[in-house]
């Protein structure tokens, strides 16, 4: 289990706890307990009692539980809590803003024991007499039960690769002769998966028996899957693997275009200038086949030369800015650009000015030390309800770097979203468009807005747009970069990392914005430090 995996159980028992009216002092140890261990940087099961104890706000039982976890692979506590809960009633606490209170009510007051029970009760408006609800939150709820609904067994990539790592290292061990690749929406990768798909020159029932003798396998035959994901077995000759693995790989619509242009030998060859890397091959790039740039041009993760967009112990970050700095620069990155939350932030500790101010001190301070290395400062500004950055002019004038970003007030219909970036692009501090929609991939939609305005505004100011790597979130969606590209605005890869393990997510912002063919010439942060800093002078100028 990693850290994340670990903090959920910990979400879900005090969640569990609360549904069954435990105490609340209980519950809110482990729901903070949540909050804490998910950043924690260092492995927790590599922890002893000792170091576990140094962990703000864990205190023994929640270490004894830790302790536990690595041990047996489960927690008696919250399995006692499982077993007193319906299946459909756990999963509902999963649903986006609606808490154990509310579970409950409908649990009792209606019967219902599932997300499917409970969208029917509101199709039927049954929840306009129970407390607590009226018609908005109502209309509210099933927006978010139709989006749970849909997502339903779907993981971000990041959690399919780390389950692929460990199922690729099993079947290579097992079938040292044969050819077996991952191929589908997962050699893509698509920012969700569905399944795994598998091809392979072995024999599949083979292949099958070996998965599902696996710890995390279930089902058996067409039913089988690992880590809760479908696994199809796609069983070709060697002589026709890589044809097929080629074929496999790409949406349909997609390989039916690329072969009438293309020879079908090149097309699968690495060394070949027709080459296609494999994210690309998505049928909403059937149409750009023609115009598909050279694969030495695409940005890769070792274009990356500064690492944009980190928060630090100032605001919710759960490492020092040394810390980050020091990782950053351990991965070859040439610069850090530091932007913790900003005030209005108060959820995640912003910094009030005197707090700001300190911070650009201790900046400037280690910038000096840092010889080549360069930290830029920055603040990552909330934009608020009316698209105002969070700081007076003469303070967002000291800092080198304003990534502009909506975290509150999220219920919008697509004009006044609109309105509301438009006017935070054209203030003349914004240097960067943070994650534009505020999705959080398979928890919560993001509000829609008018992207040819929002990136025709980001062309007009000088203001670069992210794609925000982490796994949950990777906005900018790809399928807008292209336009992004052709309006001259440039991406900026950004891990909006917490911890100095978050700013591995850049990986999974790279891989996205290769299903695009990002160039590494339209690629903020892929400029070295020279490059940056002559970019920083044309923001500074805007002011």
């Amino acid at each position: 289990m990693n850290n994340k995996e670990i903090a959920k159980k910990f979400q879900l028992l005090g969640k569990l706890m609360e549904l069954h009216g435990e105490n609340q002092f209980k519950t809110r140890s482990y729901s903070s307990a949540y909050l804490t261990l998910r950043k924690w940087p260092d492995a927790l099961f590599e922890m002893d009692a000792e170091q576990l104890s140094q962990i703000p706000g864990v205190g023994r039982a929640i270490q004894d539980k830790i302790i536990e976890l690595k041990s047996s692979g489960s927690m008696a506590t919250l399995d006692k809590y499982l077993d007193m809960t319906p299946d459909g009633i756990v999963d509902m606490l999963q649903i986006k803003g609606f808490g154990p209170k509310k579970v409950l009510t409908v649990w009792k007051d209606l019967g219902v024991e599932s997300a499917g029970e409970l969208l029917y009760a509101v199709q039927e408006n049954r929840l306009l007499d129970l407390k607590g609800f009226g018609k908005k939150s109502q209309e509210s709820l099933k927006i978010q039960l139709e989006y749970h609904l849909e997502s339903a067994g779907k993981v971000q990539f990041a959690q399919a690769d780390e389950i692929g790592k460990v199922l690729k290292a099993v079947l290579e061990d097992k079938f040292t002769s044969d050819q077996i690749e991952f191929t589908g929406a997962f050699h893509r990768k698509e920012n969700i998966i569905e399944k795994i798909d598998i091809i392979t020159t072995a024999d599949s029932i083979q292949v099958i028996n070996v998965i599902s003798q696996l710890e995390d396998a279930s089902g058996e035959g067409e039913d089988l899957k690992y880590s809760g994901l479908p696994i199809d077995v796609i069983v070709v000759k060697d002589e026709e693997f890589q044809r097929e693995w080629f074929k496999s790989s790409c949406g349909n619509q997609f390989y039916d275009v690329a072969i009438q242009q293309n020879d079908i030998d090149s097309l699968m060859n690495p060394e070949s200038p027709s080459f296609i890397i494999p994210e690309y091959r998505e049928n909403d790039n059937a149409e750009r086949i023609s115009s598909y740039p050279r694969k030495d041009q695409i940005i890769t993760v070792d274009d990356i030369k500064g690492c944009v967009h980190n928060h630090t112990t100032y605001s919710d970050g759960m490492n020092t800015l040394e810390e980050m700095v020091a990782y950053s620069e351990s991965l070859g990155h040439e610069y850090f650009v530091l932007t913790d939350h900003s005030r209005s932030a108060f959820y995640a500790n912003g910094l009030q000015i005197e707090r700001l101010y300190q911070q650009l001190d201790e900046v400037r301070d280690l910038d000096q030390q840092m010889g080549e290395y360069r930290i830029f400062s920055g603040i990552e500004s909330d934009i608020l309800a009316n698209g105002d950055l969070d700081y007076p002019d003469d303070v967002l004038a000291e800092l080198d770097v304003v990534i502009a970003s909506v975290h509150s007030n999220l219920k919008m219909d697509e004009a006044k979203a609109t309105a509301r970036l438009l006017n935070a692009i054209e203030n003349p501090y914004t240097s960067i468009l943070g994650h534009p929609t505020g999705r959080l991939l398979l928890s919560r939609p993001g509000y829609p807005i008018d992207h040819k305005k929002i990136i025709d505004a980001c062309a007009a100011n000088n203001v670069a747009i992210e794609i925000n790597a982490s796994p949950y979130r990777l906005d900018i969606d790809w399928r807008w970069i292209d336009y992004c590209m052709e309006q001259d605005v440039l991406i900026s890869i950004n891990p909006d990392a917490h911890s100095t393990s978050g700013i591995d997510d850049i990986y999974y912002g790279v891989c996205s914005a290769r299903k695009a063919a990002l160039l590494k010439s339209f690629t903020l942060n892929a400029m070295d430090t020279e490059e940056f800093e002559e970019w920083l002078v044309e923001q500074h100028e805007k002011r």
